[in-house]
């Protein structure tokens, strides 16, 4: 399936478009806009896959031509053709790497090739490689759950036997009796354990039962013994998260980082209170503290800031002693036009700017004078 968004401030062309598309069998058309502005906030806050954008040139604020060139800066991996009244537009339309440029009224016949040409470039899709089928799920981020192909959540008997999936399921692999015992009852007499352990595995397997899973924990004795899972997860969404980190670092597209961003949530199994969770919350935490700081850029560069502020915010808040991060911060405001606002913060967080190598040659004069210089 194509999935497309069209932008043109004239409403009857906008729908005469539309209606068009819709009788090309393998398109979707997933957004309508009657400003650039519109178009562009869309773009730079929905993780949305988009195939195409069908842009008017002559539009007021931002034409299309420009609303291109700042589409392709973030989201690399749309495509763009143009809809136009004249053809003296054709050399910017070719700058900007358009796959086509129809010439208004547009007819059936020029979307359809439109839409040739586009599958040609990209190879032809279906609906499963947007909508691929859902197995089983685990979700780490936030509260650990394991989902059925139902769509129903597992539930536990007691907090324990939860513990010791996520647990297994977060190493991937063969982990010995006597470090299981370590990390899940850690101090506590080993007598003792050993039998939690034993009755922890039992009502974990019970549980399981209940769902219809059988033999998904495997136990060998040598070695002292030790545990694993034998089981295919096809959604797992840390797993997912990673793969979209790995593709934004690939091609730098905005889409990438909001989809990880959305994924991430509150963080790695937050509010858990898993000691043995800690070295993967901060591995991850670094990723996440990568994307907001990449979404804020782009945001920035697109003079969006009022939507650069909420992931602004959560960048912050993952470093609260960062004078650098404050700096920004406070530079933000400013290119918001929100000088009180801006002194109010730099007056609370003065004194730890004071002690911050980074951030103490910046006195708020300073930062008053060029505040983008902080993005850059």
């Amino acid at each position: 399936m194509i999935r497309i968004i069209a932008v043109d401030d004239e409403k009857p062309a906008l729908r005469r478009v539309a209606k068009l598309l819709e009788q090309i069998p393998q398109v979707q058309v997933i957004g309508l806009f009657h400003s650039s502005m519109d178009c562009l906030e869309y773009i730079l806050t929905e993780p949305e896959i988009i195939d195409l954008a069908l842009l008017d040139i002559e539009m007021p604020a931002i034409d299309g031509l420009d609303l291109a060139r700042r589409l392709r800066q973030c989201r690399p991996e749309i495509h763009v053709a143009f809809l136009t009244a004249h053809e003296r537009y054709a050399k910017g339309a070719f700058e900007v790497e358009a796959i086509d440029f129809l010439l208004k009224p547009i007819l059936q016949n020029d979307l359809e090739h439109t839409i040739a040409r586009l599958v040609k470039r990209i190879g032809s899709k279906d609906e499963a490689t947007h909508q691929p089928k859902r197995g089983m799920e685990v979700q780490r981020f936030g509260p650990f759950n394991v989902l059925t192909e139902n769509g129903d959540r597992i539930r536990f008997r007691n907090s324990k036997s939860k513990e010791l999936l996520a647990y297994l399921h977060h190493q991937g692999k063969a982990v010995s009796k006597g470090q299981l015992m370590e990390e899940l009852w850690y101090g506590k007499d080993e007598q003792r354990t050993q039998a939690n352990l034993y009755s922890t595995i039992y009502q974990l397997r019970k549980d399981l039962q209940v769902w219809g899973i059988s033999n998904l924990i495997s136990q060998t004795r040598a070695a002292g013994g030790s545990y694993s899972l034998h089981w295919q997860i096809p959604f797992d969404d840390v797993d997912l998260y990673e793969e979209e980190v790995r593709l934004f670092r690939q091609n730098a597209s905005l889409t990438h980082a909001l989809k990880a961003v959305q994924l991430y949530g509150e963080g790695y199994l937050s509010g858990s209170g898993y000691a043995w969770a800690t070295t993967k919350q901060a591995e991850l935490e670094l990723g996440y503290a990568e994307l907001l700081e990449a979404i804020v850029k782009v945001y920035v560069r697109q003079q969006r800031y009022d939507i650069a502020l909420k992931p602004m915010r959560k960048w912050a808040d993952l470093n609260p002693l960062s004078g650098r991060l404050h700096v920004k911060m406070i530079s933000l405001l400013l290119l918001m036009n929100r000088e009180d606002d801006a002194r109010s913060y730099y007056e609370i967080v003065r004194d730890m700017l004071d002690q911050d190598e980074e951030a103490s040659a910046f006195e708020f004069e300073q930062l008053a004078l060029e505040p983008s210089r902080q993005f850059i």
